[in-house]
């Protein structure tokens, strides 16, 4: 069971004077949106950052056969995940449910938050991080569909680059599950052709190598170890040779500031890290 304490941190609400250091942000835009438009496309990259000021926005899956919803954001909620600051695809849709007004920022805007607001930018990372976790363990989210048997070498590579690099996704194995034929038949493909990555309804590639894989969602610099993320905002900086926030790989969990947060069993929990040195980081 996924922990309460994680599903609020996937939700927060930002009160009035984080609503107003948001505004005041030089790329931030007050705008407005009709009931249905559409905000996010599912796929999209270098998408916006959305915080609710007045009415709704709901974020819906289309990964699987039909649309299921997955939140809906009121006043203080925002949009986003990790895909902001890594520079991947959004891995769902968003839409405005009402009339709604929003602050509007590109992911550079994003960025210049962390680095201005590093108390506001604590809450927005440790969302962004509890929400990809919640998306990989949701029993009803479909993600990226692998289609390929066990006895597969390319298979079992392709399951490995996304495990790596926190991508969700779904395998469904050509030996044991019971619908494989009718969504092989679904997508005009074969066995032949497996293993074959789709989402939705749409195949993406055909045994794609993982340079391929990490081209097409747009991962710009792969990771061959899992939870190699480093995330600093902006009180940290001093510890680190750049001037703004950057990201930093490391064999270790996802971490910010001076926390860390570590996915799975009793470990949903924050505690201090020691800082580190240079010699420590790796380019």
């Amino acid at each position: 069971m996924i922990p309460s304490d994680l599903n609020t941190s996937a939700l927060p609400v930002l009160d009035e004077a984080q609503m107003a250091a948001l505004g005041h942000c030089a790329g931030a835009s007050l705008k407005h949106y009709t009931a249905g438009q559409k905000l996010i496309e599912v796929g999209q990259r270098d998408f916006k950052f959305f915080v609710v000021k007045s009415g709704e926005i709901e974020v819906v899956d289309e990964s699987g056969e039909a649309p299921r919803t997955i939140a809906v954001l009121g006043r203080g909620e925002f949009t986003g995940d990790v895909a902001h600051l890594t520079g991947g695809p959004s891995l769902v849709s968003a839409f405005a449910r009402t009339r709604c007004e929003v602050y509007e920022m590109s992911a550079e805007g994003v960025r210049e938050v962390l680095n201005r607001f590093p108390d506001l930018g604590d809450v927005i990372l440790q969302a962004f991080i509890a929400r990809r976790h919640l998306l990989s363990q949701a029993p009803h989210f479909t993600g990226l569909r692998v289609i390929g048997s066990r006895y597969s070498r390319d298979t079992w590579r392709i399951r490995d680059f996304l495990t790596k690099n926190r991508v969700p996704f779904t395998w469904l194995d050509l030996e044991a599950d019971p619908q494989v034929d009718q969504i092989l038949r679904q997508f005009g493909v074969s066995e032949g052709d497996t293993p074959v990555v789709a989402w939705g309804r749409d195949v993406l590639l055909r045994n794609p190598s993982n340079r391929e894989l990490a081209e097409k969602l747009g991962i710009r610099r792969p990771s061959s170890t899992p939870y190699t993320t480093w995330w600093w905002s902006g009180r940290d900086r001093q510890d680190w040779p750049p001037r703004s926030t950057a990201l930093r790989r490391a064999s270790t969990p996802w971490c910010w500031s001076a926390r860390a947060w570590r996915p799975g069993g009793s470990e949903h929990a924050y505690r201090k890290l020691p800082r580190l040195s240079h010699r420590h980081q790796r380019q």
